[in-house]
């Protein structure tokens, strides 16, 4: 099974998924009209979203793991237990010398506690979403929904109700470390 070190992690198996499935859900995440990750990609080089998210799915080895779709229950409490994905840009500005800090954790943290980004999902939180993972050493590690899973623990740390349905593209990933990827923003 799942063989989560968070026994406080409830997940509800929902159905299999292949990649092309896990990809699309991203896509439907960000590369919609008028999504500001259009200018993000852009400024850096890439010229589809397609090009820049393929940047982050080959280093991970994320093609050829085993997906599958959770309902998250109890999201509020439990996606505070993700831990944050290996972003150069969290990794620089947020983690500081953690390597896959808990969205707990982060939460702790002046600058997440202060990000507008965050504040604004915090405020307006979609009544229904997916997010991508994987599984690495027993803990779930979110490739896709950073802000959204920070907002969530940062509601949870100021006590503030977020009613909303939480689902997890999720595979157990068979390596023992990812790499950090993205733009390096402090060369």
């Amino acid at each position: 099974m799942l063989n989560l070190n968070k026994k406080d992690i409830k997940l509800e198996i929902i159905q299999n998924l292949t990649w092309p499935d896990v990809f699309e859900i991203w896509r439907k995440n960000e590369a919609y009209d008028g999504s500001h990750w259009h200018a993000h990609y852009q400024s850096h080089g890439f010229k589809t979203w397609e090009d820049w998210r393929m940047s982050y799915v080959k280093p991970f080895g994320l093609e050829d793991l085993n997906w599958q779709l959770f309902s998250v229950i109890n999201p509020l409490t439990a996606v505070p237990l993700f831990h944050g994905g290996p972003f150069r840009s969290w990794v620089e500005k947020f983690y500081e010398g953690q390597e896959f800090p808990s969205f707990t954790d982060l939460a702790q943290n002046p600058q997440v506690q202060s990000h507008q980004g965050i504040i604004s999902f915090m405020k307006n939180f979609p009544k229904q979403t997916i997010l991508t993972g994987v599984i690495l050493k027993g803990e779930i590690i979110i490739l896709e929904g950073m802000h959204r899973c920070a907002a969530l623990a940062l509601a949870n740390r100021n006590g503030i109700k977020i009613e909303t349905e939480i689902k997890i593209a999720l595979a157990k990933h068979n390596r023992d470390s990812i790499p950090v990827v993205g733009i390096q923003i402090n060369p």
